[in-house]
């Protein structure tokens, strides 16, 4: 199977393929050499936009998807409801170093008993993206923007969207691009963008983060090869689980994502960070990192690719003492990374991860991992996909929170269509095991993109088709 890089950053064009500089943000204008004209009865707005003016374009999305998960909130409470996600997008570049963009989304859940009408299921009605962008990331060495933008950078490990999310993440920001074939630098300060059933939502006074991140292709044979610091500062707050209520957070992030392919079909991918700073009285000293290693099997039947990863992120060993190790996840993509029931965070963390990609048809794709995970200190908590915690520690007790199995299937009927479907289960380890006997997680999903610009699999959630 191909691996398809991501850039460090992403910009919705109105001159390209959305897909193609990872953003399904922006609508494409219709272009005639690389167009799939399948089943165009079912795009009126792709018909639409090849009508308009080239600096013009109308565009959104719709995906549903229903979900029956079960043993929630470790516990033997069972749901079954469906959700769906509508986002409408307006594109207008009157000049070429011009481009003013909106978007609007809307999020819902139906038929649900136990799942609660709000954020990360529910955000009715809301000002999802809206920025003028000065200059092209297409062309020319800068360009700059400020608004409301979703941000995707690099894996999405450290920072992106969350795509998977009913509700999604979406930030405040200002951002300057240094761009030349071969590399990429983006400086930028932004706040996160709380889901709260609002039409446009606030961000927390005082959360902010500033960063600079490259993507370099140059500097290693066949990588991408990405540096990157941010710095985050945020008063003590109950909506952050980072702070703990102990006091104002300052903390520096020094990262390195690198990523590319080697002889013989082999990949590698690997990311570490380390963190320094204060949290309230306390300094902060924590790490973070993965490395994998995969393999493409070209001559065999649907091109099984393989992988094998570890991942580590640190936790706190002495909570009463006066350094804080517990590695902060800041804003991530955690879906499929650490396993597709999403329960698992980034924070004191051991986990290992196998599986297989697979791609029997130029429109199936299909996956198959298992995971383990283990908690790095049992001094610390376990923490949820979203940073807070899911289980309080248990000094002293079994380290091992459970084993996961995740198989999912997806049909592309083109870049306007998907459908898929798939499960997930987590076995209790000995860490679970008084709380829950597991949780499984059944699902089925469909996209539709109106402007047929293609969309980010949820099957492989970081490369767009």
């Amino acid at each position: 199977m191909a691996r398809q890089r991501i850039n460090a950053q992403t910009v919705p064009q109105l001159n390209a393929d959305s897909g193609s500089r990872v953003n399904s943000g922006a609508p494409a204008p219709f272009s005639p050499a690389g167009s799939d004209d399948s089943l165009n009865w079912l795009f009126p707005i792709h018909q639409i936009n090849r009508r308009l003016p080239n600096w013009f374009r109308i565009g959104g999305e719709f995906r549903g998807r229903l979900e029956g998960p079960t043993g929630i909130g470790y516990a033997s409470t069972n749901d079954f409801y469906l959700l769906d996600r509508l986002r409408l997008r307006l594109g207008i570049k009157p000049k070429e170093w011009l481009l003013l963009y909106g978007e609007v989304q809307d999020s819902r859940i139906f038929f649900n008993h136990h799942i609660p009408n709000a954020n990360p299921y529910e955000d009715k009605w809301t000002l999802w993206q809206a920025y003028p962008q000065l200059g092209s990331s297409e062309t020319g060495w800068i360009d700059a923007l400020a608004g409301r933008e979703v941000l995707r950078f690099g894996d999405e490990r450290v920072i992106g969207p969350s795509e998977w999310l009913n509700v999604g993440r979406t930030f405040n920001v200002a951002r300057v691009d240094i761009h030349h074939p071969g590399y990429l630098v983006s400086v930028f300060a932004c706040s996160v963008v709380p889901g709260e059933n609002t039409d446009v939502h606030n961000a927390l006074p005082g959360n902010n983060m500033y960063g600079v991140y490259g993507s370099f292709q140059n500097i290693v044979p066949k990588a991408d090869f990405e540096p990157y610091v941010l710095w985050r500062v945020a008063h003590s707050n109950p909506e952050l689980p980072e702070t703990l209520n102990r006091g104002h957070l300052n903390e520096v992030t020094i990262g390195l994502h690198w990523k590319g392919d080697l002889p013989a079909a082999f990949d590698y991918d690997t990311e570490f960070d380390g963190q320094t700073g204060s949290l309230g009285s306390s300094s902060i000293a924590a790490w973070a990192g993965y490395a994998s290693i995969g393999k493409t099997f070209r001559k065999v039947a649907a091109a099984p690719h393989v992988f094998l990863e570890g991942n580590y992120a640190s936790g706190t060993k002495n909570p009463t003492g006066h350094t804080w190790n517990t590695f902060d996840q800041i804003y991530p993509s955690n879906h499929d990374k650490y396993g597709f029931d999403d329960l698992v965070g980034r924070r004191n963390l051991v986990q290992f991860r196998t599986g297989v990609e697979e791609e029997p048809t130029k429109k199936w794709k299909l996956k198959q991992q298992f995971e383990g995970f283990w908690l790095a200190t049992s001094n610390d908590n376990y923490y949820a996909s979203s940073g807070a915690i899911a289980v309080p520690a248990h000094p002293g007790a079994s380290r091992h929170i459970g084993n996961e199995f995740d198989m999912v299937a997806e049909y592309e009927v083109n870049k306007g269509l998907n459908f898929g479907f798939g499960y997930g289960r987590m076995f209790a380890g000995q860490f679970l095991s008084t709380t829950t006997r597991g949780h499984g997680y059944p699902y089925a999903y469909f996209e539709y993109n109106f402007s047929k610009s293609g969309f980010h699999f949820p099957i492989m959630p970081n490369r767009p088709n």
